[in-house]
């Protein structure tokens, strides 16, 4: 159990300092309630994950194990959760969708452990993030950095 099975790299929008992981056929669409920054509210068919920066574009990767990996001893571990998949297929998404027909083989249907690691933003992040704003704001034509944070998310069976 050295490797991951699959991988699958994915550009997520973060939208109000959050992202979601998600089945693709049998997910609940709204997050739940008292969602804060620390922690990975589990959802059915979805796990919700908050960000330390407001809306921005974000690398994630999901990695699907043989079974339980070693905890990491880089980046920031979010926490570890259940998340039951109906279609054996997940996704990473924005709150509002997309992106349409991406997507990463699990084992099959059934239940899988999550683990969450963030690497990156806080308060250098949120600094860089609110000086392009500024600049965007002064009419320039700046893009929004895509390195301020960036995501593993580990499953397995």
């Amino acid at each position: 159990m050295t490797k991951p099975l699959r991988t699958r790299s994915f550009m997520t929008t973060v939208e109000h300092s959050m992202f979601l992981l998600r089945d693709m056929e049998s997910y609940e669409a709204e997050p739940p309630e008292g969602i804060g920054i620390a922690f990975l509210p589990v959802a059915r068919g979805a796990v919700y994950v908050t960000s330390t920066i407001q809306d921005h574009e974000a690398e994630s990767v999901v990695e699907v194990w043989p079974g339980v990996p070693q905890v990491r001893q880089e980046g920031e571990l979010l926490g570890q959760v259940a998340m039951f998949s109906a279609s054996g297929r997940v996704s990473v998404h924005a709150l509002m969708g997309g992106p349409e027909g991406q997507s990463v083989e699990l084992a099959g249907p059934g239940l899988y452990g999550v683990r969450v690691y963030r690497f990156g933003g806080g308060p250098a992040a949120q600094a860089r993030r609110a000086a392009v704003v500024e600049q965007i704001g002064d009419g320039e034509d700046v893009e929004m950095p895509t390195d301020l944070e960036a995501y593993v998310i580990e499953m397995w069976r």
